[in-house]
């Protein structure tokens, strides 16, 4: 069992960097050297991680280079003991069913009815679970929703043991900075609404989901984000340790 598990990942590492070229739309904008720790960070992905597919679905080459090329993009300026937590990725074919008690839109009620999502982030060592209908949509669409980078953004967030939009941030100063501005963004969106900026609506249901789709926007259309919310952009430019308004297109 080990063996095979060993040759599956070999088999899926094999040419890994046509497939990132083709899934991964920010491949294009690094250079050589930052697509060699991109590619180490990608067989830590596969080689560290458990990789199931749910529902008898059949994971392959496409997926899983999708989804730790990914995860390798948010890395690139971070140590991976940020995804330390991700102990396992699970695909499922369409849209998920998640049964507990929820939040409404109303303040102070809650519904136990289920739930259908695109993905979620279980908090501790909990896995990431997405669902393949939406990473093709994303990857097809290129809108600025990014539902891998979405949920690796809550595992990021909940490094330091909480879901509260605040990742783990060890100098005082920049966490400081990053509380005033994320604090101070995140109110002005649900005061004013998201607009035609870049920013969608989704951000403004919590603090954890504004860093998430602020992660969205800030990979998939780094210079829109620049322009729109450019205080914004410079506490996540600082956290993600990369600049990459420069070298992105606009839209």
């Amino acid at each position: 069992m080990v063996i095979a598990r060993r040759r599956q990942r070999a088999a899926w590492l094999d040419g890994w960097e046509a497939v990132a070229a083709e899934r991964l739309r920010q491949w294009a904008w690094l250079d050589d050297a930052a697509r060699a720790r991109l590619g180490d960070h990608v067989e830590w992905m596969v080689r560290t991680k458990h990789w199931e597919a749910a529902r008898g679905f059949t994971l392959t080459q496409d997926m899983v280079i999708a989804v730790a090329a990914h995860a390798g993009l948010l890395l690139l300026g971070l140590d991976r003991h940020h995804l330390r937590e991700v102990r396992a990725v699970v695909v499922h074919p369409r849209t998920i069913t998640r049964r507990g008690v929820w939040a409404t839109s109303i303040r102070g009620v809650v519904t136990d009815g289920p739930r259908r999502v695109l993905g979620h982030a279980v908090g501790g060592r909990g896995p990431v679970v997405l669902s393949w209908a939406a990473v093709e949509r994303d990857l097809r669409q290129r809108d600025g929703r990014n539902v891998i980078l979405h949920e690796l953004a809550h595992k990021l967030d909940a490094a330091d043991g909480l879901f509260d939009g605040t990742p783990e941030l060890t100098d005082r100063t920049e966490r400081a900075e990053w509380v005033r501005v994320c604090t101070a963004e995140y109110r002005r969106l649900r005061r004013e609404g998201p607009g035609e900026g870049v920013l969608r609506a989704y951000a403004a249901e919590s603090p954890s989901e504004f860093f998430a789709v602020a992660t969205e926007a800030f990979f998939e259309r780094p210079a829109d984000l620049a322009a729109d919310r450019p205080a914004l952009y410079e506490v996540l430019a600082a956290y993600y340790g990369l600049d990459l308004a420069a070298r992105a297109p606009a839209g």
